[in-house]
C-alpha cells in the first residue's frame, strides 16, 4: 500500500517526474516560513515528510505530490537561485540594503538566537567562524590573491551550518540596479554582449542570479567534457572567452580582469558547490502510496498532516490519471467555469480535464443558494463547494456519495460532453420548476438554504432524489406531471425537515443517502408524506415539554427550520427585499437570566417564543422588550411575524404572561401544520 523512505533533497527538487496535482493549494508560505525552513536545512534538522502518489501507467512513472508543495517550492527556489534566500533573510532579519556587512551579520545572529532559543548553539557557530577568520589572517601573506578578494574574510573550506548561510547572505548583500554581491564578479558586460545571464531593461543590463548559476553549471559540464580542472582560473577564462564570444581584441583586458576577480568568482562557484553538496547529503522523508482507493489516500494524508491543512478526498482525486483525461473541444461555459475556478485558487491551468467539470458543477447551476447554500470565498466554503459537486455527480451517476463511489466515478463510462451537459440542463430546469411552486416561493423569501438550516447531506439527498423523480417523470412537460413533481418536492422537504429535527440524520449520512437512492424505485408516483399525527405529536412535545423525543433543547438552532417551514405553510412572505434576517426571541433571553422559571434554559428557546425579524433592525432592537420598541416599521414587522398586535406588546413584555404567549402562538403554528399543510398535500 505504501512505502516510507528517505530521499536526497537534490533528487526531490530536480526530479521531473514529480508533478503537482491538477488541484493545488494556494502558495501560502511567506518569506518567514521559507527562511525558517532554510535555517532547518543548514542546521541539518529534519525538514518534514511529504506524500507522493505513485502512478505507473503506459510504462511511465509519475509521482504526484499530495503533500509537501510548500516545502518543495521553497527548497527549489533556493536551489535554483541563491538570491532568494537573501531576499527571504532581508525580510526575516530586517536588515537594510545600506547596512554594512558586519551590521547584517550582527542582526543575523541576534535573530537566529531568538529563533533557535539556544545561545550555546549560536556561540559554537560563531566560534567556528572566528577560528576561520583567524586562520585566514595567519595565512594571508601566503596567499596574496585573497587581498583583493571582496568579502573574503572566511575561507570557504571551513564553511558549514549557519556560517555557510550567513556567508551566502553576506556575499549577496548590496544589491543595485545591475547586480548584487553574488553576481557582481560575473559582470563582463564591458567585454561581451552575449552573456546568457544578462537581461536588458530599457537598454540597461541586469545580471540574473538564477541564470548565473546556470552559467556556472555549463562551465562545470564544459570542464568535465574537456577534462579540465574547474577550480583553475585558466579553465574558467577559456570557457568564458568561448561561451561569451568575447572579441579577440578584448582578450588582454579580460585576462587582467580575471587575474583580479578570480578569487571572488571562485568563492561563488564554490558556494554553489557547497549548496549542491548540502542538497545531496540532506534527506527528506517520503511516503509513497500506490494503487490506493480515495478513502485510503486521504486517511494516510490526514494522519501524517494532522497539524497542517488537510486535503479533501476530491482534491486528492485531482492527482489520479482517470480524472486527468483531457476534455476535447470544451464549450464556452465549461471554459469560463474552469477559468474562474483556477483564478480563485491562484493557479494556472492548461486545458480542461474531467476533474475540472466535476469541480465546477455548482458554478453551472442556478439557485444553488436555496438547494445548497450561498458559498463564500472562505477556504472551508470553497472545499465544501468542490466536494458537494463531486458528491452530486456521484449520487446521480454512481448512486452513492462515499469516497470510493466518487473515486470510481472517474472510471465510469460517462460521455462527459453529452451526459454532463444534459445533467446541467436538467438540474437547472428541475430547480426552476420547483421554485414555481408557491410554497417554495415563500420559503425562498426567507433566504432559506437547505445546507444552512438542515445539513450538507440532506441537501444532497434532496437534489439527488428529486433528480431521479424528474427523470422518472420524463422531465415533466405537462401540467399534471408537473404538479405531481412539485408536490413530491414539498413532501420530500417536509419529510427531511421532520427527520432533521427528530435527529434521524445522525450517524453515517452517506449510508442513509445510499439507502434512499437504492429504495427510490419503490416510491409511488406521489411520495408518501409524514403522517399529520406525527407532526402534531412532535410539536405538542416541543410546546409542552420543551423537548424533542424526550431530549431537552438548549438552543434555537434545531427549531429554526420548523419556524421557517411554518411561515411558508402559512403563505407569509419574508422581510421586504433582500434584507438579511435572523431568528430571534420574542421575550428577550435577558429576561430569563434572573427568573425562577423551571426549565428556563429550554423554555426561552421554545418555538412559540421565536420569530423572524430583519437583521439590521433586530440588532438595533437589542435586548429590548416589545413594549420598549418605538419604531413604527419594526412594530409592523413584529406583528407580521409574531401575530402579536401593538396593543398587546406591553402584555407580552412581562414574563408572567409567558403561558399566554404559548397558548396564542402554539395554536397558530399547530393550525398551519394541520390544516394549511393538508391544503398543500390535497391540492
Amino acid at each position: 500500500m505504501y512505502e516510507i523512505r528517505p530521499e536526497s533533497l537534490i533528487t526531490f527538487v530536480t526530479d521531473s517526474n514529480i508533478k503537482l496535482p491538477r488541484f493545488q493549494r494556494k502558495q501560502t508560505w511567506d518569506d518567514k516560513k521559507n527562511f525558517e525552513l532554510c535555517i532547518s536545512l543548514f542546521k541539518e534538522y529534519p525538514i518534514g515528510v511529504t506524500i507522493l502518489n505513485i502512478d505507473n501507467t503506459q510504462n511511465h512513472t509519475t509521482r504526484w505530490l499530495l503533500d509537501g508543495r510548500q516545502r518543495r517550492n521553497a527548497l527549489t527556489q533556493f536551489y535554483n537561485d541563491p538570491e532568494n534566500i537573501y531576499n527571504w533573510a532581508k525580510k526575516y532579519i530586517g536588515f537594510l540594503n545600506k547596512d554594512q556587512p558586519d551590521e547584517v551579520e550582527k542582526k543575523f545572529w541576534e535573530k537566529i538566537t531568538e529563533y533557535l532559543e539556544d545561545e550555546e548553539i549560536i556561540s559554537a557557530e560563531v566560534e567556528q567562524k572566528n577560528s576561520s577568520v583567524n586562520a585566514i589572517e595567519d595565512n594571508s601573506e601566503a596567499d596574496p590573491s585573497l587581498e583583493d578578494s571582496e568579502n573574503s574574510d572566511i575561507p570557504t573550506q571551513n564553511l558549514y551550518g549557519l556560517n555557510l548561510l550567513i556567508r551566502i547572505i553576506r556575499l549577496t548583500h548590496h544589491k543595485d540596479k545591475i547586480s548584487n554581491g553574488f553576481t557582481r564578479p560575473f559582470n563582463f558586460t564591458e567585454y561581451s554582449s552575449n552573456l546568457s545571464y544578462v537581461e536588458y531593461d530599457l537598454g540597461k543590463p541586469k545580471l540574473n542570479s538564477r541564470k548565473v548559476k546556470s552559467f556556472v553549471n555549463e562551465y562545470k559540464n564544459y570542464c568535465r567534457d574537456e577534462n579540465l580542472d574547474f577550480s583553475e582560473k585558466d579553465s574558467f577564462e577559456l570557457f568564458t572567452l568561448s561561451r561569451a564570444h568575447i572579441p579577440e581584441e578584448k582578450h588582454p583586458q579580460f585576462k587582467v580582469l580575471m587575474n583580479r576577480n578570480w578569487p571572488n568568482i571562485w568563492e561563488r562557484i564554490d558556494i554553489l558547490e557547497r549548496i549542491n553538496t548540502l542538497y545531496t547529503n540532506s534527506k527528506i522523508g517520503l511516503i509513497e502510496v500506490k494503487n490506493l482507493e480515495a478513502s485510503d489516500s486521504q486517511k494516510i494524508f490526514n494522519i501524517i498532516n494532522s497539524k497542517g491543512t488537510t486535503l479533501t478526498a476530491v482534491e486528492i482525486l485531482s492527482a489520479k490519471p482517470s480524472w486527468n483525461k483531457v476534455i476535447k473541444d470544451p464549450i464556452e461555459e465549461q471554459l469560463q467555469a474552469t477559468q474562474n475556478l483556477y483564478k480563485n485558487i491562484g493557479v494556472k491551468n492548461e486545458g480542461i480535464v474531467k476533474w475540472d467539470l466535476a469541480a465546477t458543477v455548482l458554478d453551472r447551476i442556478n439557485s444553488t443558494e436555496f438547494f445548497f447554500k450561498k458559498f463564500s470565498d472562505s477556504n472551508s466554503d470553497f472545499e465544501k463547494k468542490l466536494t458537494t459537486g463531486f458528491k452530486l455527480l456521484s449520487g446521480i451517476f454512481n448512486e452513492g456519495i462515499k469516497k470510493d463511489d466518487i473515486d470510481q466515478l472517474g472510471t465510469k463510462n460517462i460521455d462527459w460532453h453529452k451526459d454532463y451537459e444534459l445533467l446541467i440542463s436538467d438540474l437547472n430546469n428541475m430547480y426552476g420548476n420547483i421554485h414555481k411552486f408557491a410554497y417554495f416561493k415563500f420559503l425562498k423569501s426567507y433566504h432559506f438554504s437547505i445546507m444552512d438550516y438542515l445539513s450538507d447531506a440532506i441537501s444532497l439527498n434532496f437534489s439527488i432524489l428529486m433528480y431521479k423523480d424528474w427523470k422518472r417523470k420524463s422531465t415533466p412537460n405537462n401540467n399534471q406531471t408537473e404538479k405531481k413533481f412539485q408536490k413530491n418536492a414539498f413532501i420530500l422537504l417536509d419529510r427531511l425537515i421532520f427527520e432533521y429535527v427528530t435527529r434521524q440524520w445522525r450517524g453515517s449520512s452517506d449510508g442513509i443517502i445510499a439507502r434512499n437512492i437504492g429504495a427510490f424505485n419503490q416510491n409511488p408516483e406521489v411520495f408518501e408524506s409524514i403522517p399529520k399525527e406525527k407532526w402534531l405529536e412532535l410539536l405538542n412535545e416541543i410546546f409542552n415539554e420543551n423537548s424533542i423525543l424526550s431530549e431537552k433543547f438548549t438552543n434555537k438552532k434545531i427549531l429554526e427550520p420548523l419556524l421557517l417551514h411554518f411561515y411558508a405553510l402559512s403563505s407569509i412572505d419574508g422581510p421586504y427585499g433582500n434584507d438579511s434576517l435572523e431568528v430571534d426571541h420574542i421575550y428577550p433571553q435577558s429576561l430569563f437570566s434572573n427568573c425562577s422559571l423551571a426549565n428556563k434554559e429550554s423554555l426561552q428557546h421554545n418555538l412559540f417564543n421565536l420569530c423572524v425579524l430583519p437583521k439590521k433592525e433586530n440588532i438595533a432592537k437589542g435586548k429590548k422588550t416589545l413594549a420598549a420598541i418605538e419604531d413604527s416599521w419594526l412594530k409592523s414587522q413584529i406583528t407580521k411575524f409574531t401575530f402579536i398586535e401593538p396593543d398587546e406588546f406591553s402584555e407580552f413584555s412581562n414574563l408572567n404572561n409567558l403561558e399566554k404567549l404559548k397558548e396564542k402562538r402554539s395554536k397558530i403554528i399547530l393550525t398551519a401544520y394541520d390544516i394549511k399543510r393538508d391544503d398543500i398535500l390535497n391540492n
